[in-house]
């Protein structure tokens, strides 16, 4: 198609106004009234609130106040934040329907959220509020600009007495407004509230001083309705004041600049205003001045005796916001709510109870409150004065991110009146600009031109006067300027963003379009019903309404036969104008109508409404609603180039009247959407008419679709048939446009001859310019940035189609500009289209001359790709000419390339070496002078030249879709540095840089970590930061659901296990199901013994209870170790009750299953008691402890109701929940109702677990929560309690752990006292004394662990010489404090005489001493702990308690402890080793063996527990071993009589210590060997076995439970308090039944859960979210024991202990790894990722390497081999057969299948099929493709092997480039410089990869193994001699050519082969050389192109051609 065609299509622009046509017209009704239709209504919702307000005043009020809308329906539309859809906020009565949906798209709206409220909404709007975390500002900080903390976008609803706030998260809060609201308005801090001024107010004439404020601000829901400051004068230069001016009201308010207009109705003014945050210094002022009005005291009696004092009353009743924690309490008496808060809620609210103020009380939703929101404590009050509240204290500091104040419990209204303080406001407004206007503006909005100037748009609708006031940011960015004033006329106006354009109705009533202040166009609507005007008249007599300024006029639909407002004057012809659907005479339509009046009128539109970015609504004369749509700028990429560009480089007018006019010319009516194609010939057609050209002469030849040669709008002649054709058929379809533009491509693609084009012989007609056109002053600025545009097309492979569109425009604007070097650019590009002459030029040369040429415009051509191969040739070429922001691809490459090249540092990059910024013609720009990085952070390690690529690409904003849209020849250097640090990237990188490189394992990794990690409340080391894994795989997730349900019957407790972790872990065996079958205590038992002959039935069936009984008491013991197996395994769900396992006591018997029970024999009464305490305490501990959902209402709703057992179970409940730290959200109330019930299980459940809870926080509340329960820290003159003794035991050491670690001397003194506490005098004390005692013991160690080297503070206190004396016994100190009156009387129960009772003191002496002396290798205090030596002293110590003395011996030793049997036996004395195991005639007469023995036995089992603490969780081969073996020689020891020597609960006793030792040194591994062992100790039951009691098979399931901690998830650390806590747990002392707590207080067992770490590291497959196996290399710190130690082992793996470690390395076998690798080093930022990865429990993302199979996936062992041949063998690259690849696995095997599976060769056996395509010579074409497909399965073998499948598409793009080069394709200009980019980039790259090699660190070249480039030098050799060949072949053809060129002769014509051919061989332009045309000789042409540098490569090859030639 020619130019000539598509010129008429401007000639519609000579006539006097131009129109545009935006489609049909669209019905409007709003979603909203729809949607109401099929609401059920308020139906179901409580009564309204009964009004205390006298009637009088209500009606006053009523009629006083004002509402913002009249209507009861209101809607507001607007643009989503995604910029795909609509939003409609709807109002109908006390219904808000909030939608979304698609713009124009019927049936895609859904509904969001629908509301009804209590009352009629009188407002709704969209708004965002900010939690604020550093309010209110602390002394001196300075109060930030921007809105700071998290956003929380919300509706707001406002009612006439409150107002309503829904966020997007669904918490809803409640305000009670205290004053009449006349508007809300969304700011960008939160909202504005403008209370409406009361006819009385205005009436009463008060200063503005005595005014109240008419303003005021929220800025959250949680926060004070506070009052508004304002600073008149020039940039608020005056003092701050109130805002209560009651003649200021507000019109327009803006977010983004952040500033509003107010109206002033007494000078008729508008001031604009600046929105900000007030400052601290300015509420200073305001407070010192002391200009509040008050409200002088008055009484509320007298207040009630007038509308107006009322008004002002409730007007100062400030705002009341309520959280779902608040209790409704009414008093009896002033029937009043009275909302009492509880402590849980941070912010408190007071109401007092006056009959006047009933605010809405809205409980919360949900209860994911925002902690900083809830942590500001305020409270209002009505006596306070004007601007007073309550002043509660808040807390005295802040934590960094979120504040925490004390909470307040308020027992009584009148705590609450104390000191008021004046509230602060929030906002300060800063005058800026004022107006002086003919009225007030209906409405205002901002705007902006094409050109981006701004400006403030009043619409003054009783002056039809759209005022616009440009304005413009200050240089500093902080204030805003005004400029120039100007007027349209104009009804309604609205602004139309994304076009940068606003719609405005005219007084015709028609519409038009404007940019700023300049008139675009006017509209053509079709789709508008038309309007019988005679039917109008004869409505028009009809009194209806005409406000139709009113947004909520009902409209009416199409099909409705009466109009709702029509005014009369619309009966008048003026509002036809430009509103026909058909483009004609304007006169005749309107003579036509006014002869008839019956004929229908047009459309009318009498206002706007509900504007967005392009669609808006119009509001039609006969009241209906329509919405249309605004036509797009443009759709193609090349015209939105174009015209950003030029708008760039023109000045403002002439590109405003540019962007108009193309505005106009595309949506023309009767014009369709455009082809990139067509849209461009419009556009350039357009811009060279405003250039000055004829159009109709221009000779440019455009491509056009195969749609528009057929067009049927085109009248064609009809011909009578020929019988036969004639050559004139062939050559006029050979001349078509359609075979001009298509015949080559269709011909390439086809694999078919090409057919020449014969064209037509036309005369060369010469146009004339028009030189006073608007744009051809610019004509060379035009040019040249066209050609900009041209040079950044050329980077993106999918703009390379546009760039044959835009070369004929920019060759005819070089031909006419007299620039032949542009010219011959052109034509080496795309010689088919462009003649190396250029067109015939247009300009005279005398004006061609005249025309001034920019400075930034160059002679020679700016080619960016010539740019790019000189920068990597080693050149350093000038800077490359850019348009900012529109030439983006052509910045980075350029940055990209120069840094790769220059390696300079990327905080410092000189951009102006590389880059030449062209300055804007028509605005204010600042280009860089270097780009500084802000995602590279300060490491003692420089990155190398890759490193620097990628990051370099990631701040520039580079995606990898972006770079694989790159052309092959530009992209290959980003990817090869992508590929270069695949391997092993730095940890210090933004995610962004990881998904550059492809590696999503690392990006998902650290996404895990962060939204685990909560820095802001420090939680990052928080022991209760533990998750449960999500199940990202869907399939998985759906059989974890499948298999939850289960009856309660089949509920064992356990069904909460990550089975597919486990069966992973444990592939091989079923050790799980059967762990499942030991700990199931939910199932009736079985009762396998057989019936004798001789015992009857009723014996028989005593003989199966009493079997019965025996089971029972393992059963019994079973839930502590299920607790131990299900720990943090679930997450509850918060609206179900946690289910509790059943502790089934009963047997079933076979072989009928007849149910026996415990009812014929006795047994002991409340036995189960504390079995079904642990049973609660095992249920409670599989909550993970990072279950946000869990607060104080669902705590309480577990609360049993009416079982017997349940107390005991729910105490348990309670504890578990105090482990995990979920008690610390019970709130006070709770808590003591808990505790007033004094049931005693209770009572210890919850006072153990708040001190864990609260465990070394010294807090107050809970000291003093422990306090009331023990006597020694009571004032003396306390009352006495009766507290159960295990209370006061669970209490005692409750105070240790809230203490522990702290050193408290107070504390350390009353536990350490408390140790040798004696009996009272009555029976105070007097049963259990040895737990009592142990517990202040052990309690005192917690407090002072480790401390006693650095006890400088305690030696007044002697605590070492006061626990001896409790070891060793002596006389009795005398008592002090408390204890000195109370126990002046001794005991009348226990005589224990004036000596210490060691008995019950040793122990918790012994162990107190080895914990504060813990590792302070203190000699002098472990020789008390050694044992004795002779045998007369060791009859004077009890065998238990050489057992304690040998631990605590070992904590004070604590670095000696070795795993050996030399250093067990090391500590029993010699005089015991010389009597064991000797017995009858070896016996020696006066020793007492058994003594001897149990000393033996006590020592060993002593030092194995020493050894179990310090291997703890460490699975420790040596210590496994040497604890394995007493562990079977204890074993042994049951079965034989050796244990009569020191007797068998004696062996028992070491056997369990033993095997508890073993069980903590493999904790988590799941060993088979110890689980076999418990197995069989756990069988031993019934009367043969009478030693092994309640207490065995207690500490037999501790032990099943540590093998298989959380599941196998977690392990056990060895810190300080780890070890205190597994201390305490395992105590070597086990009760002898289910309730005996005579030496240690069974609750204090589930303290492991102290000691527990998750260490599990479980890989997750990125790609599918499986488990999978990986390899792991697990190295170790050293120490002064061992030095580089490390492991291997596949994963899932426990790890070690962290602190232990140096580094951990997934994959780090660069040989054999099937995985990316992944490396975590200690010390640094992914040391703290690895510990948030294995608390939150989602595993660690790895991502499998293409071509490899998982571990253990493999179908084959043959596959294994051919991936591990794939990925690593060289040898075969060059050979390889694409049936190999067939086999490929991985992300990667779609692509290689669809590459190789339709290029196979021919020799293949697979193509079979295939073979049967004919051809004329099969042979030839067989061979070429053959070599094609070997060379591409080459390439994709390549590629695999180095990991980088990407890169296959780019060098298939390279094959199939220089085939396409060989066939003179059009592109192929573009291909030949992108082959010779990729050979040139492959030398470039081995440079840059040797460079990097030599600075690379010693550790790099050893572990990273070896990474080879992207680009072999093998591949770029072999592409560069496929081009060679066929360039010398062309050579041959063309050297005449060749010759004729560089002798420059211009006369005649050139092939596109030579100029190729010049192109391959780096030849110059004939311009730039000397002139050579005289040169005869070959020598002196030789010389010259030696001089213009042309390469000696290049010189070579033309020598021979110039000597032939001569």
């Amino acid at each position: 198609m020619y130019a000539s065609d598509v010129s008429s299509n401007l000639d519609e622009f000579n006539e006097a106004y131009i129109m545009i046509s935006c489609g049909d017209a669209q019905d409007f009704v709003p979603f909203g009234r729809d949607y109401l239709e099929h609401h059920p209504g308020e139906v179901g919702l409580p009564p309204p609130r009964p009004s205390q307000v006298p009637p009088h005043i209500d009606l006053l009020r009523q009629l006083d106040t004002v509402s913002i809308n009249g209507s009861k329906e209101w809607w507001d539309v607007r643009h989503s934040k995604d910029g795909l859809t609509e939003e409609e906020l709807y109002v109908s009565g006390s219904r808000v329907v909030w939608s979304r949906g698609q713009a124009g798209r019927i049936g895609s709206r859904q509904v969001v959220k629908c509301m009804t409220c209590d009352s009629t909404v009188v407002h709704a709007m969209f708004a965002t509020f900010y939690t604020y975390p550093d309010q209110p500002p602390l002394l001196g900080e300075p109060v930030p600009e921007e809105p700071t903390g998290d956003a929380l976008p919300s509706i707001c609803i406002v009612e006439n007495d409150c107002l309503t706030i829904i966020t997007e998260d669904g918490d809803d809060y409640s305000v009670a407004l205290p004053f009449p609201v006349r508007k809300v308005w969304p700011v960008k801090y939160g909202i504005l509230l403008e209370r409406q001024v009361m006819a009385s107010e205005i009436a009463s004439q008060k200063s503005e001083g005595e005014s109240l404020p008419t303003f005021y601000s929220l800025l959250h829901p949680l926060d004070e309705i506070n009052p508004l400051l304002y600073r008149a004068g020039f940039s608020g230069s005056s003092h701050p004041s109130y805002m209560s001016d009651l003649a200021q009201q507000a019109v327009f308010m803006s977010q983004d600049p952040s500033i509003c207009i107010l109206y002033n109705s007494v000078n008729n003014s508008h001031t604009i205003w600046k929105i900000r945050r007030a400052k601290t210094e300015e509420n200073n002022l305001i407070f010192q001045s002391g200009v509040q009005p008050s409200l002088n005291n008055t009484p509320i009696t007298s207040l009630l005796s007038s509308a107006a004092s009322y008004t002002q009353l409730h007007s100062y009743s400030h705002s009341h916001s309520f959280s779902q924690n608040h209790s409704n309490m009414t008093s009896p008496t002033t029937q009043v709510p009275v909302h009492t808060p509880t402590p849980a809620t941070s912010r408190t609210r007071t109401l007092f109870p006056t009959p006047m103020i009933t605010p809405k009380l809205q409980h919360s939703q949900t209860a994911r409150s925002h902690m900083a929101t809830l942590s500001r404590t305020q409270s209002p009050s009505v006596f306070g004065g004007q601007h007073m509240r309550l002043a509660m204290s808040p807390s005295p500091c802040r934590s960094p991110g979120h504040r925490t104040p004390r909470a307040s419990q308020l027992t009584s209204l009148n705590e609450t009146l104390i000191e008021p303080e004046p509230l602060v406001p929030d906002i300060c407004l800063d005058h800026l600009w004022t107006d002086h206007s003919l009225g007030r503006a209906t409405r205002a909005f901002l705007t902006e031109d094409h050109v981006e100037q701004k400006y403030l748009c009043l619409m003054l609708s009783q002056a039809g006067i759209l005022r616009c006031i440009k304005y413009d940011y200050a240089n500093d960015q902080s204030g805003l300027v005004f400029g120039s004033v100007s007027s349209i006329p104009a009804k309604d106006a609205r602004p139309l963003r994304a076009l940068k354009m606003m719609i405005v109705v005219d007084s015709n009533n028609s519409l038009l379009l404007y940019t700023g202040t300049v008139h675009v166009s006017r509209i053509n609507i079709s789709g508008l019903p038309a309007f019988n005007s005679s039917l109008f008249k004869d409505f028009s007599s009809l009194n209806i309404s005409s406000h139709l300024q009113s947004p909520a006029t009902t409209p009416l639909r199409r099909s409705g036969l009466l109009t709702s407002s029509r005014p009369p004057s619309s009966a008048d012809a003026k509002f036809d104008v430009g509103l026909s659907p058909v483009v004609t005479e304007k006169m005749h339509i309107e003579t036509s109508f006014a002869e008839d009046p019956g004929l229908p009128l047009s459309s009318a539109i009498v206002a706007l409404r509900d504007a967005t970015d392009t669609r808006i609504t119009l509001e039609h004369a006969n009241g209906n609603l329509y919405r249309i749509t605004l036509p797009e700028m443009t759709s193609s990429p090349l015209v939105r180039h174009s015209l950003a560009a030029l708008k760039f480089i023109l000045p403002l007018d002439a590109a405003l009247q540019l962007i108009n006019k193309w505005y106009a010319t595309r949506n023309a009516p009767g014009s369709d959407d455009f082809s990139p194609q067509g849209e461009w010939i419009l556009f350039s057609m357009m811009m060279l008419s405003m250039i000055g050209y004829d159009t109709d002469k221009l000779a440019l030849t455009y491509p056009v679709e195969t749609s528009d040669a057929f067009s049927p709008l085109v009248a064609s002649k009809k011909f009578r048939a020929a019988d036969s054709g004639s050559d004139n058929d062939w050559e006029y379809i050979l001349s078509s446009p359609l075979h001009v533009a298509a015949g080559s491509s269709l011909s390439e693609m086809l694999g078919l001859q090409k057919v020449g084009v014969v064209q037509k012989q036309q005369e060369v007609s010469r146009g004339t310019v028009n030189v006073n056109a608007p744009l051809f002053s610019y004509l060379p600025s035009i040019h040249f940035a066209l050609h900009l545009v041209y040079e950044d097309f050329k980077l993106n492979s999918l703009h390379w189609e546009f760039c044959n569109l835009l070369v004929p425009c920019l060759d005819q604007l070089a031909a006419d500009l007299r620039a032949p070097q542009y010219l011959h650019h052109y034509w080496r590009d795309f010689p088919t289209v462009c003649p190396l002459q250029g067109p015939h030029p247009q300009v005279p040369l005398t004006e061609s001359l005249k025309l001034v040429r920019p400075a930034y415009v160059t002679r020679q051509p700016p080619q960016v790709l010539k740019h790019l191969y000189d920068i990597m040739e080693g050149a350093e070429p000038k800077p490359f000419p850019c348009i900012p922001h529109v030439c983006t691809t052509t910045k980075n490459l350029v940055l990209l390339y120069s840094v790769a090249a220059a390696d300079c540092h990327l905080q410092d990059i000189p951009v102006e070496r590389f880059l030449n910024c062209i300055s804007p013609n028509n605005h204010k720009f600042f280009a860089p002078s270097f780009l500084p990085l802000s995602t590279i952070q300060n490491t003692d390690r420089r990155p190398n030249i890759h490193e620097k690529i990628v990051l370099l690409t990631d701040e520039l904003g580079l995606t990898v879709r972006d770079i694989q849209l790159l052309s092959p020849g530009v992209s290959l250097l980003l990817m090869n540095a992508q590929h270069m640090c695949r391997m092993w990237p730095p940890e210090n990188w933004p995610a962004s840089a990881y998904n550059l490189i492809h590696r999503p394992d690392l990006v998902a990794q650290r996404d895990t970590a962060a939204k685990n990690e909560d820095t802001d409340n420090g939680r990052l080391k928080d022991p209760f930061n533990i998750k449960v894994r999500c199940h990202r795989d869907q399939d998985l997730a759906q059989e974890v659901k499948k298999t939850s349900h289960l009856s309660k019957e089949d509920e064992d407790g356990m069904e909460t296990l990550d089975t597919d972790m486990l069966a992973l872990r444990w592939i091989e065996d079923q050790r799980i199901t059967e762990v499942r079958r030991m700990l199931c205590s939910s199932k009736a038992v079985t009762i396998n013994i057989v019936q004798r002959p001789e015992v009857s039935d009723h014996d028989f069936l005593e003989e199966q209870e009493r079997h019965l009984y025996a089971l029972c008491i393992r059963t019994m013991a079973l839930p502590i170790g299920r607790g131990m197996f299900t720990l943090c395994t679930s997450a509850p769900v918060i609206t179900e009750t946690l289910p509790i396992p059943k502790l089934n006591l009963s047997g079933k018997a076979p072989p009928r299953g007849t149910t026996i029970d415990l009812s014929n024999i006795e047994v002991p009464p409340n036995m189960d008691m504390w079995p079904h305490f642990h049973n609660g305490v095992a249920a409670g501990l599989k909550i993970a402890p990072n279950c946000g959902e869990i607060d104080s209402t669902w705590i309480v709703y577990n609360k049993p109701k009416g079982s017997l057992d349940s107390p005991t179970e729910h105490a348990g409940f309670l504890m578990a929940l105090g482990l995990t730290g979920h008690l610390r959200n019970l709130v006070t109330v709770n808590m003591h109702d808990y505790l007033a019930r004094g049931q005693e299980m209770t009572c210890v459940g919850l006072l153990l677990g708040m001190s864990v809870a609260k465990r070394g926080t010294m807090d107050i509340q809970t000291t003093k929560l422990l306090s009331v329960h023990l006597e020694c820290l009571l004032p003396p003159t306390s009352t006495e309690l009766d507290v159960p003794h295990t209370v006061q035991v669970a209490a005692i050491i409750g105070v240790g752990l809230v203490y522990q670690d702290t050193a408290h001397r107070h504390i350390a003194e009353v536990l350490m006292q408390e140790i040798g506490r004696p009996p009272g005098p009555e029976m105070e004390n007097s049963n259990d004394r040895e737990s009592y005692s142990l517990a202040a013991g052990l309690a005192l160690g917690l407090v002072m662990f480790g401390r006693g080297g650095e006890a400088a503070g305690f030696t007044d206190l002697n605590i070492a010489g006061e626990l001896y004396h409790y070891i060793e016994g002596g006389h009795k100190k005398p008592l002090f404090g408390i204890h000195r009156d109370k126990y002046k009387s001794p005991s009348y129960q226990i005589k224990e005489g004036d000596c210490v009772n060691i008995d019950v003191t040793a122990p918790g002496a012994t162990l107190a001493l080895g914990m504060i002396y813990f590792q302070t290798n203190n000699r002098a205090i472990a020789e008390w702990m050694v044992a004795p030596n002779t045998p007369y002293l060791l009859d004077q110590v009890r065998p238990d308690f050489l057992l304690l003395r040998t631990v605590a011996l070992g904590l004070i030793m604590w670095d000696e402890v070795v795993p050996s049997a030399e250093w067990i036996e090391s500590h029993v004395p010699p005089s015991v080793l010389t009597h064991i195991h000797r017995g009858g005639n070896q016996s020696t007469p006066g020793i007492d063996y058994e003594s001897m023995h149990q000393a033996f036995y006590n020592i060993l089992a002593g030092s194995c527990m020493v050894i179990g603490l310090k291997f703890a969780g460490s699975a420790n081969n040596e210590a496994f071993q040497i604890l394995w073996k007493y562990t079977r020689m204890f074993t042994n020891f049951t079965k034989r009589s050796v244990a009569e020597l020191a007797g068998k609960s004696t062996i028992e006793t070491c056997l369990n210590v033993i095997l508890l030792s073993l069980s903590m040194v493999m904790a988590g591994t799941g060993d088979l060997d110890v689980l076999r062992i418990v197995r069989y100790l756990r069988s031993r039951v019934g009367p043969s076995n009478s030693t092994v009691g309640y207490g065995s098979h207690l500490t037999i399931h501790m032990a099943l439970g540590f093998l298989f901690l959380g599941g196998g998830r977690f392990s056990l650390s060895t810190s300080n308090m780890a070890i205190a806590a597994l201390l305490i747990a395992c105590f070597p002392k086990f009760p002898t039944h289910s309730n005996d707590n005579r030496y240690h207080l069974q609750a204090l067992r589930h303290l492991y859960v102290l000691a527990a770490e998750p260490r599990l590291l479980m890989p997750v497959d990125v790609d599918t979210g499986r488990l999978c196996q990986v390899s792991v290399t697990v190295r170790f710190s050293d120490t002064k024991q061992y030095k580089n130690q490390s492991y291997e082992a596949l994963a899932p793996l426990m790890l070690p202990e962290l602190s232990k470690l140096s580094e951990i390395i997934i994959e780090g076998d660069a040989s054999d790894h099937r995985y990316w690798p992944v490396r975590f080093s200690n010390g640094n930022k992914s040391w703290s990722i690895l510990e948030a990865l294995l608390r939150c429990g989602d595993g660690l993302a790895v991502k499998l390497k293409d071509g490899r199979y998982p571990y253990g996936a493999a179908p084959s062992g043959l596959q294994v081999k051919l991936a591990h041949l794939l990925t690593q063998d060289d040898s075969a690259r060059w050979t390889i057969k694409s049936s190999v690849l067939e086999e490929v696995s991985g992300c990667s095997a779609r692509l290689v299948h669809s590459m190789v599976g339709g290029a196979v060769p021919a020799s293949s056996p697979v193509s079979k099929g295939s073979s049967s395509v004919s051809t004329p010579e099969p042979s030839k074409m067989d061979d070429g493709d053959a070599a094609f497909t070997q060379a591409l399965v080459t390439i994709i073998y390549e590629y695999l092997s180095v990991g980088k499948p990407q890169a296959i598409t780019n060098w298939l793009a390279a094959l199939q480039g220089v085939r396409r080069i060989s066939n003179l394709s059009q592109r192929a200009g573009l291909l030949l410089w992108h082959v010779k980019l990729i050979v040139r980039a492959a030398h470039f790259m081995h440079n840059l990869n040797k460079e990097n090699r030599d600075c690379s660190s010693h550790f790099e070249n050893t572990t990273k193994g070896k990474t080879r480039p992207l680009v072999s030098a093998e591949q770029a050799l072999s592409l560069s001699k496929r081009l060679e060949l066929v360039i010398d072949t062309w050579l041959e053809e063309t050297q005449e050519e060749v010759v004729r060129y560089l002798k420059g002769d211009t006369d005649k014509q050139y092939s596109a082969k030579c100029a190729f051919t010049l192109v391959m061989l780096h030849l110059p332009a004939f311009t730039d050389l000397p002139s050579t045309k005289d040169y005869l000789d070959p020598l002196p042409l030789i010389a010259v192109l030696r001089k213009a540098q042309v390469q000696p490569a290049a010189v070579s090859s033309l020598v021979k051609i110039l000597f032939n030639s001569h």
